[in-house]
Order: structure tokens, then C-alpha cells, then sequence
């Protein structure tokens, strides 16, 4: 039986890409594609597939907060996240959200075919060891931090968007403030907290089930 998949990516470029590398093996079959988070969970609430690959950066709807829903509504469907550069807060944020793990854009076609075939066999891309351990180091971290209750309502605003692994550009962006002003915003963040890393102040915004409303 083929492993169904679905490719969501902002660039037509891109899913054109994988489609063909993809179609051509005889164990997988790409039954959707989407451009966006929100296109994203539609398809898959329609689809069902067994594997979504799905870029992280997007426009509207990340890939972390689609996966997040997806996950929500399809338990049974696992989510590849594909991203540009593995930073931490981003790879936190996906595997909060219920990501099965990450592979790297610029990842070669067989190390893509082994990652979806891993994944399809219910497998994590991340030690299952190494994985717990950072989680459980994080929530013993959030344990200690202090309450968000002192944020103010755009510091809120930005720790929801961290928790969906923005950058500090891309939460300027959204936010519409200067790149210096998000980066502001981090850092008071942080010291309220008391978190000294992005991937904690991530980390504690999804264990609290904090989620930003489109």
C-alpha cells in the first residue's frame, strides 16, 4: 500500500519539485498540495494523508501552527517539517506542536526518501531519548519561570508568535515594527520570564496552551 502525502509550500516552484521526486518511487503517492497553513489544514481534514511534508516559514498560517491543528484533528497523520536552517526555537516549537521531526531543505533526494519512509514507519527523526530529555529540561525550566501575567499585550502578542518559531524579521513583519523593536520586545520577554533562550520562552508558551487567533 502506497504512503499518502500531502507537500505544503508557499513556493509552486517547490512543490512542483517534490511532487516529481516523489511520484516517481513506487511507496508513496502525493495526494494534495497547499500554499499556506490554512489551505493546509483544509486539505488534510479532506485528504486524510499519512505524511504532510510542510515548509515552517509561510505567510498567514505558519507550518507550526497548521501542524499543531492538523495534529489536533487528524492524530493518526504525521507531519515532516521542512525548514531552512535548524534553529532551536523552531525545532522545539515543531515537536511541541507534534511535528515527527525536521529535515533541512537543502536535504539530498535520498535523505528525503529515507526521512518519509522512517516517518511512515511510525519512527521519529529525533532520538526518542535525546528529544524527552530536552523537553522535560524545558518544562522543568518552565516550572521555575516566573507567571506571564507582567507581559504586556503586544509582549503577548510576540511570545505567541515565538512559540510558532517567527524570527525576530518575521515578527517585525507580522507586527509591523522595525526589526530593532521585535528584538526589544525578545528580550524584555525573556527577562520577565526569566528565560535566557528563545526555544524556553517557546516551549513555555506551549506548554500553557498559549496560541496566537488569526
Amino acid at each position: 500500500m502506497k504512503t499518502r502525502l500531502m507537500i505544503v509550500d508557499d513556493h509552486e516552484v517547490v512543490r512542483m519539485g517534490l511532487r516529481a521526486a516523489l511520484e516517481v518511487e513506487p511507496d508513496f503517492h502525493v495526494v494534495a498540495e497547499a500554499a499556506n497553513g490554512r489551505d493546509a489544514v483544509q486539505q488534510a481534514r479532506a485528504q486524510a494523508p499519512d505524511i504532510v511534508l510542510m515548509d515552517v516559514r509561510m505567510d498567514g498560517m505558519g507550518g507550526i501552527e497548521a501542524c499543531r491543528e492538523i495534529r489536533s484533528a487528524l492524530p493518526a497523520t504525521k507531519v515532516l517539517m521542512l525548514t531552512s536552517f535548524a534553529e532551536e526555537e523552531t525545532v522545539v516549537a515543531a515537536l511541541l506542536a507534534g511535528a515527527a521531526g525536521y529535515v533541512l531543505k537543502n536535504v539530498a533526494r535520498a535523505r528525503l526518501l529515507e526521512a518519509l519512509r522512517s516517518v511512515a514507519r511510525g519512527e521519529s527523526l529525533l532520538d526518542s531519548k535525546v528529544t524527552r530529555g530536552v523537553v522535560d529540561k524545558l518544562i522543568g525550566m518552565h516550572d521555575r519561570a516566573a507567571p506571564d501575567d507582567d507581559l504586556t499585550p503586544r509582549e503577548r502578542e510576540v511570545l505567541l508568535l515565538i512559540a510558532e518559531g517567527a524570527t525576530n524579521k518575521e515578527i517585525a513583519a507580522k507586527l509591523v515594527v522595525s526589526d530593532n523593536t521585535a528584538r526589544n520586545h525578545v528580550s524584555h520577554i525573556l527577562t520577565k520570564l526569566g528565560f535566557s533562550r528563545r526555544s524556553e520562552a517557546a516551549a513555555y508558551a506551549a506548554r500553557k496552551g498559549l496560541r496566537r487567533q488569526e
